[in-house]
């Protein structure tokens, strides 16, 4: 705190000094053009009154009429020959010629009498003197308005060091994996959007690092059920099992680590900051055919296409890889859960394409919706690994939409069972026109 408050001290210090001295000198410098003129007028008419006043009086009793008008002028006034100053050869020719001379060393305006060798001689000027000097009251004035900084230097300075180092200490706990910390500011503090900045980073690393956590449980606890039936069917065929139906079990199994590990990779390369989905215009009729005809040759039954789009060759803007396998993944699980009917519904508007996957089976509960959309959630009637698959079907979908910059939301569908809704910003043309 001490150190901290001496160079913070120290730097308006110095700045203030170089401030006050810059100031002083523009000052001077302004005040001394600007008033130079108004002291010449006020030199040229008081001469005018002394020359005046001596002009009809014999030179011998000028310096006793002198004398007598001092108590009548604003400033010192004596009378004396020209050479009592020592001048330059310009100043002694402009004082012969009749012209007003300034000497700033000595602070007096000089000017020849006409006709004589005397001149009169006004100063020195009081205020020119102070002007120019810079005298030890000055000096003490200056030490007592620095010394005078450092108390509003401490009283800002103070508030500002403890909460610095509360934000340390909560540092240095969130920095040993204490992800609960928060610092506590109050709101008129300066540092409080960096503490509101802070809780936020805290808030996202404890749901980061539990995210982690709840992700290697969930793979753990999934790989392991395979895994155990991988080693009960070797175990079965050096028992003396039939070797071919245990295989074709083994590669099932297989199959299902596979799956498991392809899901987990891809939900790993959406979940990065930087991913740049590479969206180009796609008809999207013939594409959607595409997609359902490959789905029916894996099902005993058709989805229903419903397109609501305008045009008769529309074209969407997306990812056509991440899309298909969105798509892919939400009609899997209206096969698996719902009963015997999908529909597709395709439709556009104020720039916004939304795709509706519908299905007739049960549906799924208004407060479970959003936690399916999260990685490895599912519903306690699927946790069997017959239908339950692992989880991160929806969430694959959810960060895929998210990456189009659109959203995927679950809702009541209009046959009576689940709704899964794609929604993303795109244009719509038609055959390469943009449609309004």
């Amino acid at each position: 705190m001490h150190q901290l408050f001496l160079r913070f001290y120290l730097t308006v210090v110095v700045c203030f000094l170089a401030s006050s001295f810059v100031i002083d000198e523009l000052y001077q410098n302004l005040f001394e053009n600007s008033n130079q003129h108004y002291l010449s007028d006020i030199f040229k008419t008081t001469i005018s009154v002394i020359e005046s006043s001596l002009g009809d009086l014999p030179p011998s009793i000028w310096h006793d009429e002198v004398k007598r008008l001092k108590n009548k002028l604003p400033l010192p006034v004596e009378v004396e020959t020209l050479n009592t100053y020592t001048l330059s050869k310009s100043n002694q020719l402009a004082l012969i010629n009749g012209d007003i001379i300034f000497l700033e060393n000595q602070d007096v305006y000089l000017h020849r009498i006409p006709h004589t060798e005397l001149m009169v001689v006004l100063g020195p000027v009081p205020y020119l003197q102070r002007l120019n000097n810079f005298s030890w009251s000055d000096m003490v004035a200056l030490l007592l308005i620095c010394a005078a900084l450092g108390l509003p230097t401490w009283l800002w300075m103070r508030p500002l060091w403890r909460d610095l180092q509360h934000m340390a200490r909560q540092s240095r706990q969130l920095g040993e994996g204490d992800f609960s910390v928060r610092v506590t500011l109050n709101e008129s503090s300066t540092l409080n959007s960096l503490g509101v900045t802070f809780n936020r980073m805290a808030h996202d690393v404890e749901e980061l690092t539990a995210s982690r956590k709840a992700l290697i449980d969930a793979v753990s606890h999934d790989l392991r059920t395979p895994l155990a039936r991988l080693r009960y069917r070797l175990e079965a065929i050096k028992s003396g099992a039939s070797a071919s139906e245990q295989i074709i079990a083994i590669e099932r199994d297989l199959g299902q680590i596979d799956e498991l590990i392809e899901e987990w990779l891809t939900m790993s390369t959406l979940d990065k900051p930087q991913l740049n989905l590479e969206t180009q215009p796609i008809e999207i009729l013939p594409w959607l055919r595409r997609q359902i005809s490959e789905f029916s040759s894996q099902s005993s039954f058709t989805p229903e296409l419903i397109n609501l789009l305008p045009g008769q060759t529309p074209y969407l803007e997306a990812d056509s890889h991440y899309l298909t396998r969105a798509l892919a993944n939400l009609m899997s699980n209206s096969r698996r859960y719902g009963g015997s009917q999908i529909a597709l519904t395709v439709q556009w508007e104020n720039g916004w394409a939304q795709l509706h996957i519908d299905d007739n089976g049960q549906g799924i509960p208004e407060l479970e919706r959003q936690r399916l959309l999260q990685p490895f959630e599912r519903l306690e009637v699927s946790r069997n690994r017959q239908t339950g698959g692992f989880g991160l079907g929806l969430a694959i979908v959810s960060m895929i939409m998210r990456g189009h910059g659109g959203s995927a939301a679950i809702s009541d569908g209009p046959l009576g069972g689940a709704r899964v809704t794609l929604s993303w910003p795109t244009p719509l043309k038609d055959a390469g026109r943009s449609v309004q």
